[in-house]
């Protein structure tokens, strides 16, 4: 062996006399400075002990020291597979391989470090391995990335994230992101937030110091989906019951394929309006909305799915009608037959439909007469389980088929399947629907029966996210009424509800409703004029016998008074009501036992009144009953709505804070049935711009059609424009009825008709 160098003996003989000879030799030629030397002595101490761990160790650290890294990682090489279950010997190698990598050996003690921390996943441990790991990885994309290095750092981070530099994790989830493995993204975030740590998840996923709402918006318009889902599950941490952050975090797991992360959330998804889901996203898959973007999750395993037959009705459907293909194909359902019915539409339909036939089961084009004999049409010689329809302006929800089909496969009894909507308008959300919130015990007759209290406050379907089982179509008689334009499939459900059927809910969205100027339903009043007169073929809404009895007892009570106390109030009466009218009416009433007064506006005192009757506008509201009653009013509160022709359902809202309802027209009486208020025959409001007495002389110009029309009639002619009244033929009998429509002769007129009330058993 040659000399050692000078000062190496001295320090060889003050070294440990218990360390082996060659261990001793080579440390002493280390600490020389001998590189050769300490390099050849430390392979021959291996030689001779090649089993000694301990000695592999000792001599791969001091090769470490003269810069031999190839030879360090060769010597402990041997030593890696233990390391993975050693604790004592992953930490010797972690530091040899930490002492690499800060000297420059990054892909060496990388190496090491890979090999090590499992066995000891401390801290120390792990933020050595980032800080090497991340260098590495960097230089390895010249060559191609090591995609099995990414894999481990994120492996190794989630494993202490809560403690390791909040710099490297950032860094890790760039390097991550720009490899397109947006899935270690998610895993780092969503275990940041998991450890309690938000802040790191937020740099993370980019929005530190960022609303995370309002960052994932963001995020997620810019393409970055696994940010984005980050961001709404830090927003749904800080706000766990806002509709928007779990629907944008349910979205977010689906487009991650974690299905049940998602269906844990939207089943928490709560009825709402527009407000609350202001701040939720269109769902997005990969770089696309849906449903060009499609959601890459494997549906439920399942030998046979129950077969679903859905047809699309269309004339000139406009630009919706691809959409609606599209989402129905990117169900991925096996066993979907999707039919489309076109009435020969010339908005370019046929180019949509030949494009995208090869998705579709049918496409039958020819003239009908609506959508329901369309519908019956692509029903017709089908024997798929379950049947349904989705207009052209509708989509259905993903993963919308797969749940509905689970769930029927699950409970064969069921006769109607259903999920929940989501109302948008341009592709913003606007609340969600979710009907029979309450159970399935609500499908009832009477509770469809009431049009504007129930129907219209979403307790039932809006239909697209409703199947109905072929055998429970055959046995309501397996049609739908052609003779209806929009309200078809309320006769439907109406029929449906009087079988009791079996219904099975699925807290998933199914439909995307589309809401929009142009549909079939958007006109209110037509819609409500054809829903009320479907209803009334099965039943006529009314108040429960106790509700109808405490009415009738009030009115009973008031007219036991003499004289009965009655307050007229009309807020237009300084316009609308003449001093003699007034005088003529308080006349003829008096006479019968009623006082009469006239006021525009509630008085402060009300105790002294036996009997309140308004004269209301449409838009008038119910809020004044209430003060009515707050100034000491007891007794029945009765509207006279002299504008039943306009905002059924604002007419509806002031019919259920009253006792009595009289319309004004007979053909709007059915619309104002509710379960609140007696409601009586129809009744012409009184005019009071004229008296009885011929010599009365009437204004220059009634305030009212109804006014004019009245002023017409008296003097002989044929009223222009419509009225609320029958015109006879004959100047006489015009006049006549002209007078029978003052305000002494309305008056009496209500009076006897509220007495009648009172006096019925």
């Amino acid at each position: 062996m040659a000399a050692l160098p000078p000062g190496a003996q001295a320090r060889l003989d003050a070294t440990d006399p218990a360390l082996p000879h060659a261990r001793r030799l080579a440390q002493a030629a280390a600490d020389g400075g001998d590189a050769a030397q300490t390099l050849a002595l430390s392979r021959a101490a291996i030689a001779a002990a090649p089993d000694d761990p301990a000695l592999r160790l000792s001599m791969a650290v001091v090769q470490a020291r003269i810069g031999a890294q190839d030879s360090a990682v060769a010597t402990v090489a041997p030593l890696l597979a233990a390391a993975r279950t050693d604790s004592a010997l992953a930490d010797r190698i972690g530091m040899l391989g930490d002492t690499l990598a800060r000297n420059g050996a990054v892909a060496e003690g990388c190496m090491l470090l890979r090999a090590a921390w499992r066995g000891s996943p401390r801290p120390v441990m792990l933020r050595a391995l980032l800080a090497a790991g991340l260098p590495a990885f960097r230089r390895s994309l010249n060559d191609g990335a090591d995609a099995s290095l990414l894999d481990e750092m994120a492996q190794a981070a989630l494993a202490g994230i809560a403690s390791l530099p909040e710099a490297d994790l950032a860094e890790l989830a760039r390097l991550a992101a720009d490899a397109g493995r947006d899935d270690l993204v998610r895993a780092l975030g969503l275990g940041a937030l998991a450890a309690g740590a938000p802040d790191r998840a937020a740099r993370i996923g980019g929005f530190a110091g960022l609303a995370p709402m309002t960052a994932g918006l963001a995020l997620l318009a810019t393409g970055r989906a696994a940010q984005a889902g980050i961001a709404f599950e830090a927003a749904l941490a800080a706000a766990p019951l806002d509709p928007a952050a779990l629907f944008n975090t349910a979205m977010a797991a689906l487009a991650a394929g974690d299905a049940q992360r998602a269906a844990v959330l939207l089943a928490a998804l709560p009825a709402c309006d527009a407000a609350a889901m202001d701040q939720a996203a269109w769902p997005r898959f990969g770089e696309l909305p849906w449903p060009v973007g499609v959601p890459s999750v494997e549906p439920p395993p399942r030998t046979a799915w129950p077969r679903i037959r859905l047809v699309t009705p269309c004339f000139n459907p406009g630009p919706w009608l691809e959409e609606t293909i599209l989402s129905v194909a990117a169900q991925g359902y096996p066993a979907v037959e999707h039919v489309v019915v076109d009435a020969c539409s010339t908005d370019g339909t046929a180019a949509i439909l030949a494009r995208h036939r090869d998705r579709l089961h049918a496409v039958i084009r020819e003239p009908d007469s609506g959508p329901a004999e369309a519908i019956m049409k692509g029903f017709a010689g089908s024997d798929a389980d379950l049947l349904g329809w989705i207009n052209a302006d509708d989509l259905l929800a993903p993963g919308a088929l797969h749940r509905l089909g689970a769930a029927f496969a699950a409970d064969p009894a069921a006769d109607i399947v259903h999920g929940y909507a989501l109302p948008h308008r341009g592709r913003r959300i606007l609340g969600v629907h979710r009907a029979l919130a309450a159970g399935p015990q609500g499908f009832t007759t009477a509770a469809l029966a009431d049009v504007f209290g129930r129907w219209a406050s979403g307790d039932f379907f809006l239909q697209p996210e409703a199947l109905v089982a072929r055998r429970f179509w055959e046995r309501i008689g397996g049609r739908l009424d052609t003779s209806l334009s929009a309200v078809f499939d309320y006769e439907m459900w109406l029929r449906a509800a009087a079988a009791g059927p079996r219904i099975v809910s699925v807290a998933w969205p199914v439909a995307l409703y589309r809401l929009h100027a142009a549909q079939r339903t958007a006109g209110r009043a037509a819609l409500a004029a054809e829903q009320v007169a479907v209803r009334d073929r099965f039943a006529a809404p009314a108040p429960p016998p106790a509700r109808a009895a405490a009415i009738r007892d009030a009115l009973r009570k008031a007219f036991a008074r003499a004289p009965l106390r009655l307050l007229l109030v009309d807020r237009r009466a300084a316009e609308t009501i003449v001093p003699g009218a007034l005088a003529e009416a308080q006349a003829i009433l008096a006479a019968e036992g009623v006082v009469i007064e006239v006021a525009t506006r509630l008085p402060g005192d009300a105790t002294g009144l036996d009997l309140v009757v308004r004269l209301l506008r449409a838009h008038d509201g119910g809020d004044w009953v209430g003060t009515l009653r707050a100034a000491g009013f007891a007794g029945p509160v009765v509207g006279w709505l002299i504008e039943d022709d306009r905002d059924p359902a604002a007419n509806q809202d002031i019919a259920r804070v009253l006792d009595v309802v009289v319309p004004s027209r007979q053909a709007r009486r059915s619309a104002l049935l509710q379960d609140a208020a007696l409601v009586l025959p129809a009744l012409a409001p009184p005019c009071g711009l004229a008296t009885l007495a011929p010599a009365a002389a009437a204004p220059p110009e009634a305030v009212t059609d109804h006014d004019r029309a009245v002023l017409a009639l008296l003097a002989g002619q044929a009223p222009a424009g419509a009225t609320m009244v029958d015109v006879p033929e004959g100047a006489d009998a015009r006049r006549s009825l002209g007078r029978s429509l003052l305000l002494a002769p309305r008056l009496r007129a209500l009076v006897a008709a509220l007495r009648d009330i009172a006096e019925a058993p």
